[in-house]
């Protein structure tokens, strides 16, 4: 296995919302405890994601081997004075305040995992960020939770970011 990770902002991002990337996401999201739930449709993806490129700083990480999409992490900045929507716990004041790295998505194809490159995967999208604060919601029933915890993102409240989804932790990890 020969992976290579690649960079993307600006027009050339937007390939986030293609047939592979949809894929790999709706691959992904039919494991539980997300079982390819009204939030994880592949039109409610391309249609969110879509409209997410135009947000400041919105950086796409990819991560293939040869032809194949292993996988993906994407996200953007939240000024600071901003928060997650939907019904969310308030955050800790000194996160809020400060601008933020929020880290929408991050997918790896099951058969790249126990093998660091989510981890690395990761680490790309947040290297070089001027933000002191990155930000992701996870799923306290989800595999990646622990794991999120592990590399030490800390839970600091809650958000359902649509009516008809599950409530996330919001985790934040000081850069």
């Amino acid at each position: 296995m020969n992976v290579t990770f690649t960079h993307l902002t600006g027009p050339d991002a937007a390939v986030v919302v293609n047939d592979a990337y949809t894929a790999v996401y709706t691959l992904i999201r039919a494991e539980p405890p997300y079982s390819s739930g009204p939030l994880y449709h592949p039109d409610r993806y391309r249609d969110r994601t879509g409209s997410q490129l135009d947000r400041p700083g919105f950086t796409l990480v990819a991560v293939e081997d040869g032809e194949t999409l292993a996988g993906f992490a994407f996200g953007f900045s939240i000024p600071a004075g901003g928060w997650w929507g939907g019904e969310t716990t308030p955050g800790r004041p000194e996160i809020v305040e400060a601008p933020k790295f929020a880290v929408i998505e991050l997918n790896l194809r099951v058969e790249y995992r126990g093998r660091g490159i989510g981890k690395r995967l990761l680490t790309e999208l947040l290297n070089g960020r001027d933000e002191p604060y990155a930000t992701l919601l996870s799923l306290p029933e989800a595999a990646a939770h622990d794991i999120y915890e592990h590399w030490g993102w800390n839970v600091t409240g809650t958000c359902r970011p649509a009516p008809d989804t599950m409530v996330a932790d919001v985790m934040v990890l000081e850069l």
